[in-house]
């Protein structure tokens, strides 16, 4: 089977399959919530959050039949590279993407006309960054190996590296907008056909809500960003630590004095100061960890 009809139906299966799953796994929450304290606070989630994990696990669960329909294996040839020296492009990127968004935040503060009032104590702000540090790992891991490791592997093995970037990221975009925040369906009336209301409303709403267009270029320019990391090391670390770092101080950011970065055309300098940024360090600093054609035979290169 062809890469685009195997991705074809991978997307296909995933959102119907998410859609069917919605309802039962917000049932289960519901359910096991009493008897199990560390789900107690997903049982408060609406159902359009519940939505939106269903189809993530769905996701997660046939990647890697995606991955052994296409000839890829699940390590090395999505980024996982053995390779020495990997840990100084996962530290590097994640300290990277940290000071890059927060001289963004300074700049909108300080010239930008953004303010940033923060009332919370020490304490719920330390609790508050630990649970975003752990989120941005999350976040990463997950999106980085769906949409760098596994769509743009693919396609940089088809196509040219700049088109395959181009078009994972604006993939890459695009799924963030394809949620149903503006679904209102109450806990007692979810019901097996709820997740077919999320998806229409997706399919009729989603792309008119307020915003868009500036979020949709902040998040495909921070795509392309991350995509032109993973080409040009041939590896996925280093992506992963700007994708964690970035949530991190977006997360912190939008809790605590409710601003939001990706909705500011102000990023998009900075995002392409950083693609500059990420060329330079891959020609001159950090030696690719594998062949940058990302060839299937998975070999390391050395690293020091």
């Amino acid at each position: 089977m062809s890469a685009s009809k195997a991705i074809g139906l991978y997307v296909a299966a995933v959102i119907l399959l998410g859609a069917l799953l919605a309802p039962w796994l917000f049932w289960g929450v519901q359910q096991t919530a009493p008897h199990v304290p560390a789900l107690r606070v997903y049982a408060t989630y609406p159902f359009h959050r519940v939505f939106d994990r269903a189809i993530l696990l769905v996701a997660l669960a046939g990647l890697w039949p995606l991955l052994r329909t296409t000839g890829l294996r699940f390590g090395s040839d999505i980024g996982y590279v053995r390779a020495r020296g990997w840990w100084r492009h996962l530290l590097a990127g994640y300290v990277l993407g940290i000071l890059s968004l927060t001289l963004l935040v300074v700049i909108l503060v300080m010239f930008g006309g953004r303010q940033l009032t923060i009332n919370k104590s020490s304490a719920q702000m330390t609790g508050a960054a630990l649970k975003f540090l752990c989120a941005g790992v999350a976040v990463a891991l997950i999106e980085e190996t769906l949409f760098r490791g596994a769509l743009q592997g693919m396609l940089q093995r088809r196509l040219h590296v700049a088109l395959a970037v181009v078009i994972a990221s604006a993939v890459y975009s695009a799924v963030h907008f394809l949620k149903p925040a503006g679904v209102n369906i109450s806990a007692n009336q979810v019901t097996w056909t709820s997740g077919g209301k999320c998806l229409a409303w997706i399919a009729t709403q989603s792309m008119r809500q307020k915003g868009v267009p500036v979020q949709f270029v902040s998040l495909f320019l921070a795509g392309c960003v991350l995509g032109l990391a993973y080409a040009r090391t041939g590896a996925i670390y280093l992506s992963l630590g700007l994708h964690a770092g970035w949530v991190l101080v977006n997360e912190f950011v939008r809790w605590s004095a409710t601003l939001n970065v990706t909705q500011e055309a102000a990023s998009w300098p900075m995002l392409m100061a950083l693609l500059v940024l990420i060329f330079w360090l891959c020609q001159k600093v950090f030696q690719p960890l594998r062949d940058p054609g990302l060839s299937s035979s998975g070999r390391a290169a050395p690293s020091t």
